[in-house]
C-alpha cells in the first residue's frame, strides 16, 4: 500500500475509532507523551512523527492504526502502574507502528483482493466503519506481538530510558487476572502474560520515561473539565 494511502486511510479510521470519545487534552500532558513517542519512534528508525492521541475510555488498550497513528485509552493510563509501564506499552506498539503490522494484518484478515480493489478504486469509497471494525479487533500474530515486545525493550534502551516497564506491566497484569473485572484488553489474545513478562525483562538502569509533573500532567489528561 502507497504511504500516501495508508496515511489517509489512517485518519479515516481514527475518526472512527475515536466516535463519541471525548478526546482528552492537556497541553503539558500531551507533550510529554508526544516527546516520549519521538524518542521511541527514532530509536525505531520511523522517519515520519507518529500522531497519538489519548480518549476517555474506560478500556484498558492502546491501539496503532494505518499511517503511524497511535490511540492510547484513559483505562490504560489508570491501569498501568508507573509512566515506565506505560512506556513499555507505547514501546511495544511502535514495533507495530515501525513494522506496519496494522496494514499486514489488516491485509491477512480482510485478504488482499478485497483490500486492493477497495483501495485501489477511491479511498473515498471505502467503507471505513468495517474497515475500522477490523482493525480494533485485530488479532496479531504470536511472532508479531514477540516481535514487538523485544523491539520495545531494544527501543527503550537505546533512547536511554529505563526499560523494565514492559515486563512490569506484564506483572502487574498477572496479579489482577484472576477476576474478570481485572482483564486488560491490551493483553487479549495475545501470548501467555507470563511468557511475555519473561521475554522482557529489560533493565532498570536508565532514565524514567516522564518526571513526576508530565505524569501527573498525563495522568489529568482525562479528568473532567
Amino acid at each position: 500500500m502507497p504511504r500516501s494511502a495508508e496515511n489517509q486511510l489512517g485518519e479515516m479510521v481514527e475518526t472512527v475509532v475515536v466516535g463519541k470519545h471525548r478526546v482528552c487534552v492537556g497541553a503539558e500532558g500531551q507533550q510529554a507523551l508526544e516527546q516520549l513517542e519521538a524518542r521511541l519512534a527514532r530509536a525505531a528508525g520511523i522517519a515520519e512523527p507518529v500522531q497519538l492521541v489519548v480518549i476517555d475510555s474506560k478500556t484498558a488498550n492502546a491501539l496503532t492504526l494505518p499511517g503511524g497513528r497511535m490511540v492510547i485509552m484513559r483505562g490504560l493510563v489508570q491501569r498501568v502502574g508507573s509512566a515506565d509501564q506505560l512506556a513499555g506499552v507505547m514501546a511495544h506498539e511502535t514495533g507495530h507502528i515501525a513494522r506496519r503490522d496494522p496494514v499486514v494484518a489488516l491485509f491477512r484478515g480482510a485478504g488482499i483482493g478485497l483490500i486492493s480493489a477497495t483501495l485501489g478504486v477511491n479511498l473515498g469509497f471505502v467503507d471505513v466503519s468495517s474497515l475500522a471494525g477490523r482493525l480494533v479487533g485485530l488479532s496479531y500474530s504470536r511472532d508479531m506481538e514477540r516481535l514487538a515486545d523485544a523491539n520495545g525493550v531494544a527501543y527503550l534502551q537505546a533512547s536511554g530510558l529505563r526499560s523494565d516497564g514492559l515486563a512490569g506491566f506484564f506483572a502487574l497484569t498477572e496479579k489482577r487476572e484472576g477476576s474478570a473485572s481485572a482483564a486488560i484488553e491490551f493483553l487479549s489474545d495475545h501470548p501467555r502474560t507470563d511468557d511475555r513478562e519473561k521475554r522482557s525483562q529489560g533493565s532498570p538502569l536508565g532514565e524514567s520515561a516522564l518526571t513526576a509533573q508530565q505524569w501527573a500532567a498525563v495522568r489529568g489528561m482525562c479528568a473532567k473539565p
